[in-house]
């Protein structure tokens, strides 16, 4: 992080703003300190403010894991030429509602928050679009977010709650969590965390998954259930040999007999996409989280009305997809 940041971060528990202490920096980047308010104190480890603790065992364990091993095949630039290329941008455009770069009326940036930034696939989209990005997880991801963007002055990475975001109140020009909160045990906090940290005419684009999609089916819950009872004992190898296995036996029947694929995947649930790369990873991720709930279309507007939002519209990208203005 850069000190620029520091503005915008404060103690999640008292919403106090933060000194920083003890900071050692290179080429203007902060690498170690410690983040200090009256109450508590957070380290800055490796260039990333932790607001959490680091233990592993944390409910979002599964998505350290998982970014570590797999850090960029969602990245545009790993994507070139292959049947995936376009697709992130793609989605979080039609999500978000925005195409081109904002007007700033400065030098400075306009800032976003990525609430649930993973290893950074969407922040890097809106770096490129022209914002400055806070990009926030609550696991072991942020290490694989930081080095996919080494000495970027534009991005803030931070380890910390999307249920108790450390971000000051209005003070956020947008915020986007695409994919993330339905992982989370309370997702409409995480929405009201969004709310809070925007400011005046602030934007904010969330996209859950949907009720009755492949998420939500009974194999997959029951998979995931299987797994996750599992990961105390043997880690991530159960799931991470499922998927292999699927992906190796049953996504080139897909691919030529799309029918009997199909009929596979109503007992042997995997994902099917174009990628074999992306098919493993979401395969994987499906099957993984501790947390995976599914929602209405009508739930997730009521989220936003309820919580103030104005000119709430649909996105085209599912139907669990909203954006709305504070």
């Amino acid at each position: 992080m850069t000190l620029e940041y520091l503005q915008y971060l404060v103690d999640p528990t008292t919403g106090e703003s933060l000194r920083l202490e003890n900071a050692r920096t290179v080429d203007g980047l902060i690498y170690e300190g410690v983040l200090v308010s009256s109450t508590s104190s957070y380290p800055i480890i490796r260039g990333i403010p932790r607001f959490v603790p680091l233990e592993k065992d944390n409910y979002a364990r599964t998505f350290g894991y998982q970014w570590k091993k797999w850090p960029r095949v969602q990245f545009e630039k790993e994507n070139i030429g292959r049947p995936m290329e376009g697709h992130t941008t793609r989605m979080w455009e039609r999500i978000t509602g925005i195409t081109n770069a904002p007007q700033a009326s400065s030098d400075s940036k306009e800032v976003l928050v990525d609430i649930g930034c993973g290893p950074g696939r969407f922040s890097d989209v809106a770096l490129e679009k022209g914002y400055a990005v806070i990009a926030v997880d609550y696991s072991g991801a942020v290490e694989a977010a930081r080095d996919n963007f080494p000495g970027n002055k534009n991005i803030c990475v931070i380890q910390a709650d999307a249920l108790k975001l450390p971000i000051k109140k209005g003070s956020m020009a947008g915020a986007f969590s695409i994919g993330v909160l339905h992982h989370t045990p309370d997702p409409l906090k995480g929405v009201q965390q969004a709310y809070d940290v925007l400011r005046p005419d602030g934007w904010f684009a969330i996209s859950v998954y949907g009720k009755g999609g492949y998420y939500d089916f009974p194999q997959v819950q029951l998979w995931r259930r299987t797994f996750k009872a599992l990961w105390p004992a043997f880690g991530p190898y159960p799931a991470l040999l499922y998927s292999y296995l699927c992906i190796a036996l049953f996504w080139p029947i897909c691919r030529v007999a799309s029918p009997i694929g199909k009929a596979i995947r109503l007992f042997i649930p995997f994902v099917n996409l174009a990628d074999y790369r992306w098919s493993l990873l979401d395969t994987f991720d499906s099957l993984t989280p501790s947390y995976q709930s599914a929602h209405t279309s009508y739930e997730i507007y009521l989220w936003l009305k309820n919580l103030g939002f104005r000119g709430i519209e649909p996105t085209d990208w599912g139907f669990t997809a909203y954006r709305g203005m504070k």
